[in-house]
C-alpha cells in the first residue's frame, strides 16, 4: 500500500513516499480502515522530531518505517474475530494513541475502542479535524482536572491560543457547558473565536493578557511551558488563589524528562519534577495533560457534531503526497483550525 512514512527523526524533509509497504493484518479487537482522511496536529510534528522516543520506541516492534498521523476517518475494510458494532462499508472516525497505527497511510488497523460511527452530516475531511483535539480537550479537563461540565458553569475560563486545533474546538465545548471564556490570538482571528464563543479576544502581539485578566477560574494552557517559564506564571497570575482554581497545560516537561534520563531515571523524575511543580502551584491545582483515548468522549462529540453544538474549522487541506507542506504549516503556529490529510479520494 502507499504511505508516507518517515525513516529517521527530523524535519518535514524527512517523509518519503512508499507504494512497498504492507497492509496490517487485523486482530480479533482491530478493524482495519481504508483512510479517506487525517489531519496534523502538533503531536505529529513533536514525534516527528523525536519527542517521546524513549516510550514511542518501546510501543513500536520495528523503529522505521514509522507511519506518524492520529487522526482517522474512513471506510471499514474487515474486522476483527470479536468485532460486532462494525462491519465492512461501515464509515467511522476516531483518533489513536497507538504509535504503531499511524494514518499517513492508505489502510491501517485500529483498536475498536478508538473509533466510532462518523457523523452523516461531516465530510471525511471535516471529520478527520475533529477527534484528537476534542479528545485531548477531554481528557485534560474530565480525567486530569476531574472537571464536570457543570463544574464549569458560569465560570471565567482563559484558553491559551484559541485559534488552534485545540483551541477553536475548547472554546466551543466550554461555551457550551455554559463557561465564559477569554482567548489569545492574533487580530485577524478575533472573529472566528467570537463566533465559536469566546467573549473576549486579546491580540497577544500587541497586549499582555496578565494585564487584562483577573480572578478566572480555569486556565486551558494550549501554548505550556513551550512559551517559557514565565508564560506559565502569566497564566497562574490571572486565576484566583483557591483551591477551587486549575491551570491545565497541554505542553510540559514529563516525556521530555524521560528521554533526557532515559526510562529507567527519567520515570521517577518526571512524577518528582511534577508533584513538586504541583506544590509550588498551590492552592490552585496544577495539571500536566496527556492525551489518552475516550470511547464515552467520542461518542460524546458525535452527538454534539449531529447537533450542530460543534462545528469543524479547517484551515487548508494537502493530499498525502504533500504531507511535507501539511506538516511545515503546521510548525508556523498560524493555521487557523486545522490542517487536514486527503488520503483516499476515489
Amino acid at each position: 500500500m502507499f504511505g508516507m512514512p518517515i525513516n529517521r527523526y527530523g524535519d518535514a524533509s524527512v517523509f518519503e513516499a512508499s507504494k512497498e509497504l504492507s497492509t496490517p493484518s487485523v486482530n480479533a479487537n482491530e478493524v482495519l480502515i481504508k483512510v479517506k482522511s487525517s489531519s496534523v496536529n502538533p503531536i505529529d510534528l513533536m514525534k516527528r522530531e523525536g519527542y517521546g522516543k524513549t516510550i514511542f520506541e518501546k510501543q513500536r516492534k520495528k523503529l522505521f518505517p514509522w507511519i506518524l498521523g492520529s487522526d482517522v476517518s474512513g471506510i471499514v475494510k474487515s474486522v476483527g474475530s470479536k468485532i460486532t458494532k462494525f462491519k465492512e462499508g461501515d464509515e467511522v472516525w476516531g483518533s489513536t494513541s497507538d504509535p504503531k497505527c499511524g494514518t499517513y497511510c492508505e489502510y491501517n488497523v485500529f483498536n475498536q475502542n478508538e473509533i466510532d460511527f462518523k457523523p452523516e452530516n461531516l465530510s471525511f475531511n471535516e471529520a478527520a479535524s475533529l477527534p484528537y483535539v476534542a479528545l485531548t480537550t477531554w481528557s485534560a479537563l474530565i480525567r486530569w482536572a476531574a472537571l464536570r461540565p457543570q463544574d464549569l458553569e458560569s465560570k471565567k475560563v482563559f484558553v491559551q491560543a484559541g485559534s488552534g486545533g485545540v483551541g477553536t474546538f475548547a472554546i466551543q465545548l466550554l461555551k457550551y457547558w455554559g463557561a465564559q471564556v477569554a482567548t489569545t490570538c492574533s487580530q485577524q482571528n478575533h472573529r472566528l473565536v467570537k463566533e465559536l464563543g469566546a467573549e473576549v479576544a486579546i491580540d497577544y502581539r500587541q497586549e499582555e493578557f496578565k494585564n487584562l485578566l483577573q480572578d478566572y477560574d480555569v486556565v486551558f494552557d494550549c501554548v505550556g511551558d513551550f512559551g517559557g517559564s514565565e508564560s506559565v506564571n502569566n497564566c497562574l497570575s490571572i486565576l484566583k488563589d483557591e483551591t477551587t482554581s486549575h491551570y491545565i497545560s497541554l505542553n510540559h516537561a514529563f516525556l521530555r524528562t524521560i528521554d533526557e534520563k532515559g526510562l529507567l531515571l527519567g520515570l521517577p523524575s518526571a512524577i518528582k519534577l511534577r508533584h513538586q511543580t504541583k506544590k509550588d502551584a498551590k492552592p490552585i491545582n496544577l495539571h500536566w495533560s496527556v492525551y489518552r483515548p475516550s470511547n464515552s468522549g467520542l461518542r460524546e462529540l458525535g452527538r454534539m457534531v449531529k447537533a450542530e453544538i460543534i462545528k469543524p474549522v479547517i484551515d487548508s487541506v494537502y493530499s498525502l503526497e504533500n504531507i511535507k507542506e501539511a506538516h511545515e504549516k503546521v510548525s508556523t503556529s498560524h493555521a487557523k483550525g486545522k490542517v487536514v490529510i486527503e488520503v483516499n479520494t476515489e
